[in-house]
């Protein structure tokens, strides 16, 4: 994981699904280690709550890349 994320990374949006079908919520990393990272909801149902992404294997930087897009961002 420590390839892909960075503390202090957003992600946006449902993130194909790795957080569950129904979330959308942006997320904070907050910890990284090379099998998992660590993330805060920073708004949403879960708000100040963390939730464990693992299994890097399925996981590449091009997917992630799009995660990191702020849909917002102009």
């Amino acid at each position: 994981m420590n390839k892909l994320f960075n503390i202090g990374d957003k992600i946006y949006g449902f993130c194909n699904g790795y957080f569950g079908r129904d979330d959308y919520d942006t997320k904070l990393c907050i910890l990284v280690n090379d099998r998992y990272a660590v993330f805060q909801y920073l708004d949403g149902e879960f708000e100040g709550n963390a939730t464990v992404l693992n299994n890097p294997d399925r996981l590449d930087e091009e997917t992630v890349a799009e995660w990191k897009q702020d849909p917002y961002a102009l």
